[in-house]
């Protein structure tokens, strides 16, 4: 089988996050057997700095026909992107052979790629993963709706990345989307054992701004631990960051919040290996990534029932308590610390990798793309 995944890009050394999802995935797949080429249509502004032109390469097994160009925002240019879509598509065609299926990730890059659907018959998978789709459609904008409708209402097949994007695809559009989490790669966040000591260290990692929740968290671990000897430790950086340390300063908690910055994933993994749980108020999350991560580490955690993290977490590994619920936060704080020796942290990492392996979700979507094919 043969399958060309439209992504928004290729990570670098230099922009290692850009189209990681999709990158992640098509590795997954290569994997369990398929044969994949990367469509890389990247209109990002020349503020990203990097080298222009059209280029077919490989890279770990995965074949890529990447088109770069300093376009910026795109709506402006849509019918050009879908153009220069079907120039990289034939090329790509030429060179790698034609697919079986065609799998974009995102409304907006699965806007562009339905000419692909249009033009040349092949069945046509989309992979939402944005948390612009993970709201009430009042609150999208009337642009996003305009796609996200182009990109679906051309699709075989509709996956989310949680079961609360699915439902938010759902009320909003009337799809019945596929659950299939994120790939996430956890070779950085293996178990280890944690050596005896006495204090106790809360971590938290995100970005620095309001949906994350670190408003909240810090008022309730200060409710919680005051003058205790228990720590939180926040990792990341963003425009909140002022505001979170005057609070930490109302608070006077300077002592036990301490702010790490943004870090290497190197530098992540030995502050989760330090760590004794995880803990993040997000508002909304269309997945959970650190979650993940920290779970993999062998870390129970501490979520708000905001989408992604509803569908893992449990009481096997964590507490999940109502979003934007200060009192339910601080009163599951102080559960986890008293009953820190409840959790396996070794089954706790085995599940976690088990379930967001490339294996796991390689074979996942080889069944939803035979499915097709039979049809």
């Amino acid at each position: 089988m043969r399958v060309f995944v439209v992504s928004r890009g290729m990570p670098t050394e230099k922009y290692p996050l850009n189209g990681i999802f999709e990158f992640d995935q098509a590795k997954a797949l290569v994997q369990s057997g398929v044969d994949v080429t990367m469509l890389v249509i990247d209109y990002r502004s020349n503020s990203y700095r990097r080298k222009y032109g059209c280029f077919l390469y490989d890279k770990e097994s995965v074949h890529v026909a990447e088109l770069s160009l300093p376009l910026g925002i795109y709506r402006r240019v849509l019918p050009l992107l879908q153009m220069f879509l079907v120039c990289i598509y034939k090329k790509a065609v030429k060179k790698f052979g034609k697919p079986d299926i065609i799998h974009a990730h995102f409304y907006s890059i699965a806007a562009i790629a339905s000419v692909l659907k249009k033009w040349f018959k092949i069945p046509f998978f989309v992979t939402e993963h944005s948390s612009k789709m993970n709201k009430n459609i009042l609150n999208i904008s009337k642009l996003d709706i305009k796609l996200a409708k182009k990109a679906y209402q051309n699709a075989d097949n509709i996956i989310a990345v949680s079961s609360t994007l699915a439902k938010n695809l759902k009320n909003n559009f009337g799809i019945d989307a596929t659950v299939i989490p994120n790939i996430v790669d956890m070779s950085n966040f293996q178990y280890v054992e944690r050596e005896k000591k006495d204090f106790f260290t809360f971590v938290s990692v995100g970005n620095l701004v309001l949906i994350k929740g670190f408003d909240m968290l810090i008022r309730a671990f200060a409710d919680a631990f005051r003058n205790d000897n228990v720590f939180l430790k926040i990792v990341g950086d963003g425009l909140e960051k002022n505001n979170l340390q005057e609070i930490v300063n109302q608070c006077d908690m300077g002592r036990q919040i301490v702010f790490l910055g943004k870090l290497s994933r190197d530098k992540l993994r030995d502050v989760y290996y330090n760590g004794d749980v995880f803990v993040l108020a997000s508002r909304s999350e269309t997945f959970g990534l650190s979650y993940v991560e920290a779970m993999a580490s062998g870390m129970p955690v501490v979520a708000t029932d905001c989408g992604g993290p509803s569908d893992f977490v449990n009481e096997q590994n964590g507490y999940l308590v109502p979003v934007d619920d200060q009192n339910a936060l601080t009163a599951a704080l102080i559960r986890i610390h008293d009953n820190i020796f409840d959790f396996n942290r070794l089954k706790i990492s085995e599940l976690c990798i088990k379930k967001f392996s490339p294996e796991n979700i390689g074979k996942q979507l080889n069944y939803l793309y035979k499915n097709q094919l039979l049809r």
